[in-house]
């Protein structure tokens, strides 16, 4: 699985049970506490999909995948400085 698509995941998944938690503390209303709840819990399922792997990678980024590029990088490889 791509680095920076795994990245961008796991920034979902994190983003989504923050709003999942930041409704418990304020008090929202149920549905708006179980939407989140349940995509934070269905992005894990949807990479299992996909295998072992990007699930590995979802939670133990440091041990599976090696560093995104750098956009500068990804327009101009081996010409960055």
């Amino acid at each position: 699985m791509d680095p920076a698509r795994t990245a961008r995941m796991r920034l979902k998944l994190y983003s989504f049970a923050l709003v999942a938690v930041a409704g418990i503390v304020v008090g929202a209303p149920l549905w708006s506490i179980l939407a989140p709840i349940f995509i934070s819990v269905a992005i894990p399922f949807a990479a299992a999909a996909q295998g072992i792997g990007p699930v590995r990678a979802l939670f133990l980024p440091s041990r599976v995948d090696p560093p995104a590029p750098t956009a500068r990088e990804a327009v101009h490889p081996g010409r960055v400085r």
